[in-house]
């Protein structure tokens, strides 16, 4: 009887044992925790908010790609055949975004979720009118959400940024965007629709 207990609570070890080595063997390793996950988010807010080319050089991998719709859409002013083409890379490299994000005013927004796996971060974000002069034109639109998710490379945990940005999927509600801008005004009930593209 006392050989049986042994032998069963020998295999109630080893079962445990493999549940275990299989639980490791699938949990990726330098995972990023929910502060890694949060610093992430806020240097790319930062990106945005308060640029400066050494803050993209610290949060961006060399091989740094965006794509976002969202922003070629209004790269484009609203037009379809503009100089920016909808569904690939808006940016194709750190240097590109260097170029493009560092010649265009700062935009403050709020983070308003932040979710995360072992290396991607997904944030849901809140900014204002991006133009404060629009509060005054008919149905102005007060707010712009969108949603970004941010692919990083682990760096190190000794540097002091241990998860590099990657690769950017964004994208937002641009027709508010530009509608704030003066681009166009929109087919409203009771309102005389002037839709046209900037030169």
């Amino acid at each position: 009887m006392r050989s049986s207990i042994l032998a069963a609570a020998g295999l109630l070890a080893i079962g445990a044992h493999a549940s275990s080595a299989i639980a490791n063997a699938c949990v990726k390793p330098n995972c990023m925790n929910d502060q890694s996950a949060n610093q992430v988010a806020n240097n790319f807010k930062e990106l945005i908010s308060a640029y400066t080319n050494t803050a993209a050089d610290n949060y961006l991998t060399t091989d740094f790609t965006d794509y976002s719709d969202g922003v070629s859409t209004l790269i484009n002013s609203g037009c379809p055949n503009g100089p920016a083409t909808l569904g690939v890379a808006t940016f194709n490299s750190r240097d590109a975004f260097k170029a493009g994000q560092g010649s265009q005013p700062n935009i403050t927004f709020e983070i308003l979720n932040v979710w995360h796996n072992c290396d991607v971060v997904t944030l849901r974000w809140r900014g204002p009118m991006p133009n404060p002069d629009a509060a005054s034109a008919p149905n102005p639109q007060t707010q712009v959400i969108g949603i970004i998710v941010l692919e990083t490379k682990f760096n190190g945990y000794a540097n002091a940024q241990p998860f590099l940005i990657q690769t950017v999927y964004s994208e937002f509600n641009s027709g508010s965007w530009l509608y704030d801008l003066g681009v166009f005004v929109p087919n409203c009930p009771g309102q005389v629709a002037e839709r046209a593209c900037a030169a």
